[in-house]
Formats: structure tokens, C-alpha cells, sequence
């Protein structure tokens, strides 16, 4: 054998080792829990006709498994595709055999629990609202615990993404935006204030324990993270928009321009779902950016973890304004601009009538 035979023969034998080695090693994260301390506790629901492989990408969107397609694979070698219908509690404590067994024999949440879904964009007074009853409490006096000096900073000693900014003067609740938007599962019964917060916080640390170095290495203070976020959440519902969205208000704070959302201004009137008109734009808060240049001094409501990650990995570009074709007058999507003229032009041409109406009355194309 030739010395050239011999080197790719060599380089050969390596090729393969490695690949041997990186399928070892995705099996072994598979099949073991992503973390093995972290009991808490994911509400997650098969829809009638779902796939495994559906199952196993979503699985791995709530972060209780790595690597998908391992789990495909897998799912198909060991036969566990007789899966159930139903809302199962997951973890990432827990295996992928150990969810596939709840899987396949449908073992379901129990009936005596309280479920309380919490919408991506919503505010801490709605959150209040529904989770009040499970702690004999009113939604103010529950807001007025939320409050509580003392007992927020036991809080920030427990969660990293806790800080001191929570407490700032002019926050209106300090733990709005911190609690993340999911299907909470709570045993029916009495429960403290304190067994509520941390229930609710301990998913919140679980989605964003991924995204700490990202925190870590980010300009931006975590509050300031979570603020953006909570105005991306509530400009853009569209996922693959956010990261867009999130390069235009970067733009502005770089370039010294007010953020000017309408989001903040209905936070800061405490308003809900009404058009804001130019004298609400005027209204003197920390949370108006229209007044307020920067971010708001807190988030306004809580966002996703999509929205989270818009703002710690923007995308990079020059626009400096946007709006989204709400009324599917264009396309239904949100158009970016790069100066002011071309994003008038735009809205005059196309959007007017129905922004002016509230409704689809689109000019014919």
C-alpha cells in the first residue's frame, strides 16, 4: 500500500470514528434528562392525530429534550408510537422512555387539577385575575403582595434573572414580565402567595436557564432584556418577524431615536386593545416611549421566549421603522423601512383606509 493509500485510509478510519463518537454521543443526550435536578413540572398536550415526530419537536421547543431527530430515531427503534391524545405534566428531569411511558399509556393530568393559562403579551393584572382565587386573595391584594419590598428581594436571591432594577421608582409591579406565558397546572386546594410566585417562576427559570450566557454577554441589562421583549411580544406576533423587530428598536436606541411603541402608551393609560391617538402618545410615564427615550423602565407584559431571544440575537440591518399590514391589505406581514418618507409612502398607498377604519376596507391592488 502506497503511503497516499495509507494516509486516506487513516483519514478514513477517522471519519468514521468521529461520526461513531457524535452518534454515541446523541444518543446518550437523548436518552438521558436534559437536567436532572430541575423537577419542575410542564404542562404539555397532544393534539388528537399528532406525530411522534410533532411530539418530538415540541418536546424539544419546551427544552425537556435536546436532539429531535435522535428521539426519532429511537421513538421508532424501541416502537413507542401508540401515543395518547391528552395534557401530560413533563419535566426535564425525566427521560425520553420515562415520557413516552406517560405517552403510551395516557397518563393524563388528573382531573383535581386547576389549569390557568397565562397568554404570550398578557399583563400581570390579568395574570392576577386568574390566579388570585387559587390563594383566597382579591387580584389587588394579590398585586399588593407582589409588591412587597421584603419579600421580592428574598425572590432576587433565589432567581439569577431577578435583579435590584425590578425594585427602580416608578415600576408599576415589579414582577410584571417575569412570569412566563404557559399553561400552569396548580392542585386544587389552598396555596400561599409564596408556593404560587415560585411555581410560576420556577418555569420561568426553566426557559431561560438556556439563554444565560447570552444574558451574561449582552449589552443590555436582563431587565432592559425582558422590557424589549415584552414591547416585541406585543408589536409582532409573528415569531420569525421578532428578531426583525427587534433590530429596528436597537437601531433607534443607537441612533437616539424614541422607541415610540403603542404598546407602552396603552401600559402606561392601563388600556386595553383601543387605538392610540396623538394626545395618549403625550401621556408622562417611564413606561411611554414616546416621552421616554429608551426602554421602558419595566416590561408591560410577558413575553415569549421567542421575544426573549429577538433582543439578545437581532437581527442586523438599517431600518429605523416598521408596520405590520394587520388588515392583509398587502400580505399580512410587517414591512420595514429605512427612513421616515418610505414608511409614510407605504402606509398612505396601502394601509390608511382600514388603520383609519379598524377594519378591511383595502384599496383594490
Amino acid at each position: 500500500m502506497s503511503k497516499a493509500m495509507r494516509v486516506f485510509a487513516w483519514m478514513g478510519l477517522a471519519v468514521v470514528l468521529a461520526v461513531v463518537l457524535y452518534g454515541g454521543y446523541l444518543y446518550y443526550a437523548t436518552v438521558k434528562p436534559v437536567n436532572s435536578e430541575d423537577n419542575t413540572v410542564i404542562n404539555y398536550t397532544i393534539e388528537p392525530g399528532t406525530t411522534t415526530k410533532k411530539v418530538n419537536q415540541q418536546l424539544a421547543q419546551l427544552g425537556v429534550i435536546k436532539h429531535p431527530k435522535m428521539a426519532d430515531l429511537l421513538v421508532r427503534l424501541h416502537d413507542w408510537s401508540h401515543i395518547q391524545a391528552g395534557e401530560y405534566e413533563v419535566s426535564s428531569s425525566m427521560t425520553l422512555e420515562q415520557m413516552y411511558q406517560k405517552f403510551e399509556k395516557g397518563l393524563v393530568v388528573e382531573p383535581d387539577m386547576v389549569k390557568v393559562t397565562i397568554p404570550e403579551g398578557y399583563d400581570l393584572e390579568y395574570i392576577a385575575v386568574n390566579v388570585s382565587p387559587l390563594v383566597a386573595l382579591t387580584a389587588e391584594d394579590l398585586l399588593t403582595e407582589w409588591k412587597n419590598k421584603e419579600y421580592l428581594m428574598t425572590l432576587i436571591n433565589d432567581y439569577w434573572f431577578l435583579t435590584e432594577d425590578i425594585l427602580q421608582e416608578g415600576i408599576k409591579y415589579p414582577l410584571e414580565g417575569y412570569f412566563y406565558p404557559i399553561t400552569y397546572s396548580f392542585s386544587k386546594g389552598a396555596h400561599t402567595v409564596d408556593e404560587l410566585t415560585r411555581q410560576m417562576l420556577d418555569v420561568t427559570k426553566q426557559k431561560l436557564d438556556p439563554l444565560r450566557e447570552l444574558f451574561d454577554t449582552n449589552e443590555l441589562s436582563i431587565h432592559e432584556v425582558m422590557a424589549l421583549a415584552s414591547v416585541i411580544e406585543g408589536e409582532t406576533q409573528n415569531t420569525e418577524e421578532m428578531p426583525m423587530v427587534a433590530g429596528v428598536f436597537l437601531n433607534r436606541i443607537q441612533t437616539g431615536m424614541y422607541l415610540q411603541s403603542d404598546m407602552t402608551v396603552l401600559y402606561a393609560l392601563g388600556e386595553h386593545a383601543v387605538r392610540v391617538t396623538e394626545a395618549m402618545t403625550q401621556t408622562p410615564s417611564p413606561y411611554n416611549t414616546y416621552v421616554t427615550q429608551g426602554i421602558p423602565i419595566g416590561p408591560v407584559s410577558s413575553p415569549s421566549i421567542d421575544a426573549v431571544e429577538a433582543v439578545l440575537q437581532p437581527a442586523s440591518h438599517s431600518y429605523l421603522y416598521f408596520i405590520a399590514d394587520m388588515y392583509g391589505c398587502v400580505d399580512g406581514k410587517t414591512h420595514f423601512f429605512e427612513t421616515y418618507e418610505e414608511h409614510m409612502d407605504f402606509y398612505r398607498a396601502y394601509l390608511l383606509p382600514s388603520y383609519e377604519a379598524g377594519t378591511n376596507v383595502c384599496r383594490p391592488q
